[in-house]
């Protein structure tokens, strides 16, 4: 080719679909330079997991409230997503009052490595909401999956924590068992409560002197609502009559004041 045909060569437009192509390749090629980057950023700050067990295992200390005892402990694992599913050490405990755990959260991408350690904390007090199993992770490995009112937790445990792991599963659910049994007693102390017919009505006996409407002002009721109580048609009362001046009914169970006719 001539060089004036290879000037004419350049000179032509290039199409619109080798262009798109162009385009294309050239992302392609930074999405791979990207994920390249992030790969190398999550090898480089994976994080010590031995170190990050240490680390919870203290905070772990840390955190128990005075006098609370631990019963049970397992070492555990979690990947997250936003982690770039780096291993999350931590320690999951069965206490006498709550579940508790704490993890050791990664070093951050591209961060100086001697940045203070962060950590990722809850805890639930027994109750019928909170519930271990043993399950498996989304990777398929052996663990823990925790119910709590906050959602569904899942817990890798290594293979020599996994009799604590169990030990800790019995312990929630005898927790939970106790907890059922308990509100199952106290719906029955409640239901007999409200079996319970009320209290009989408190009467006055009328003594020389006495009106409809003094002994109305003395229990604090109308002459109308003491009249309707005891079927009378009239103010007049005679020496010796017995007047209910209150009456009682129970709802749900508790003992309340009832002005009017009998039921």
């Amino acid at each position: 080719m001539t060089t004036s045909a290879h000037r004419a060569a350049l000179r032509q437009p290039i199409s619109r679909r080798r262009e798109l192509a162009l385009q294309f390749a050239v992302l392609v090629g930074l999405a791979a330079m990207g994920a390249l980057l992030l790969l190398l950023g999550a090898w480089l700050h994976r994080g010590d997991a031995a170190v990050g067990r240490r680390e919870a295992t203290l905070q772990l200390q840390r955190t128990l409230q005075a006098g609370e005892r631990v019963l049970a402990r397992a070492q555990v694992t979690q990947r997250h997503w936003w982690d770039h599913f780096r291993i999350t050490p931590g320690e999951l405990a069965a206490t006498d009052r709550r579940l508790v755990y704490v993890g050791a959260v990664p070093p951050a991408l591209f961060r100086p490595s001697d940045d203070p350690p962060s950590f990722e904390e809850w805890s639930f007090p027994y109750d019928t909401s909170l519930a271990a199993r043993p399950g498996r992770t989304r990777e398929g490995r052996r663990g823990i999956v925790v119910h709590t009112p906050a959602g569904v937790t899942r817990f890798g445990v290594r293979g020599g924590d996994r009799d604590d792991a169990a030990t800790i599963v019995r312990i929630v659910e005898q927790r939970r068992q106790a907890r059922l049994a308990e509100i199952e007693r106290q719906q029955a102390v409640f239901d007999s409560i409200v079996a319970l017919p009320p209290p009989p009505p408190q009467t006055h006996r009328v003594r020389p002197g006495e009106t409809l409407y003094g002994i109305a002002a003395q229990y604090n009721v109308t002459p109308e609502v003491l009249k309707s109580m005891n079927g009378l048609t009239s103010d007049r009362i005679r020496i010796g009559q017995e007047l209910v001046v209150r009456r009682f009914r129970r709802i749900n169970g508790a003992v309340v004041e009832y002005y009017g006719p009998p039921q």
